[in-house]
């Protein structure tokens, strides 16, 4: 599917896929992205849904198959996983397909929404240990396998655990114009401004997340002005910001590909 030039250094973008299962199956939104990846507008894909191709046979097939054609369009393959399950079914995927590679791992375990929040928190780390372990079985040809969290609204103590335990985070922007996302202060998880500054100093990629879907998102924004217009409103007010100009940004994440408009 994918025959094209994948050679030119794009500007990170990643998309979350709402459902692999039903995107694999199904040719005009999987030829879409395969274009916009081949475009370069897209470098980056993290399947939900991915658990339920790996329940049978013919779903692993259909999983190895298109990991490895994302790969060939040029785009990196960043897997989500929810608890220690979904490791052991993709211990399986790899013993069959010992040629299929991942670049990253990813946890979103919503600590920040628990009662029990320091259990939660614990639970947290150990999966990203396990994370870890997996990232080092699964490596292939020298690859290296990034680790990384998404998160909502962490406090100092818990950000600085975090930063020696992964690679990148994914931060949770859920506002309805990219112009209210650097100031935002969210009613009970503070200061973003501030989450932003603890990960830069501990010089960890930061991947902000801006929703085309969700309670609170920016979709008529990203389709009225398109989203390198969002993500310049982001980086202009961070270049504004006298302490934090210095900071850098790995790249944009979309919540989901299938809401979100062709990006521009």
């Amino acid at each position: 599917m994918c025959v094209g030039d994948v050679t030119a250094a794009p500007r990170r973008r990643a998309v979350y896929i709402q459902n692999a299962s039903d995107l694999t199956s199904s040719s005009a939104p999987r030829m879409r992205l395969a274009r916009l990846i081949l475009e370069r507008r897209i470098t980056e894909v993290i399947p939900y849904g991915f658990g339920a191709l790996l329940a049978s046979p013919e779903g692993r097939a259909r999983a190895a198959m298109w990991v490895n054609e994302l790969h060939r369009c040029g785009a990196r393959v960043i897997l989500p996983i929810a608890g220690a399950d979904r490791l052991t079914a993709l211990d399986g995927l790899v013993a069959e397909y010992p040629e299929i590679w991942f670049d990253g791992l990813i946890t979103e375990h919503e600590f920040w929404n628990r009662p029990d929040r320091a259990a939660a928190f614990s639970e947290l780390i150990a999966l990203i240990a396990g994370l870890r372990i997996r990232s080092k079985v699964w490596t292939t040809q020298g690859r290296t396998i990034s680790i990384g969290v998404y998160l909502g609204y962490p406090t100092a103590a818990e950000a600085s655990t975090l930063a020696g335990v992964v690679d990148f985070v994914f931060l949770d922007y859920s506002v309805r114009a990219p112009e209210l996302a650097w100031n935002h202060v969210h009613a009970t998880g503070g200061s973003l401004r501030e989450r932003f500054a603890w990960f830069s100093a501990a010089g960890l990629e930061i991947w902000p997340i801006f929703y085309a879907t969700g309670e609170v998102d920016m979709r008529p924004s990203l389709a009225s002005r398109g989203t390198t217009a969002a993500e310049r409103a982001l980086l202009g007010d961070l270049a504004a910001d006298r302490e934090l100009a210095a900071s850098s940004i790995a790249g944009f994440s979309y919540f989901t590909f299938e809401a979100m408009p062709d990006p521009r």
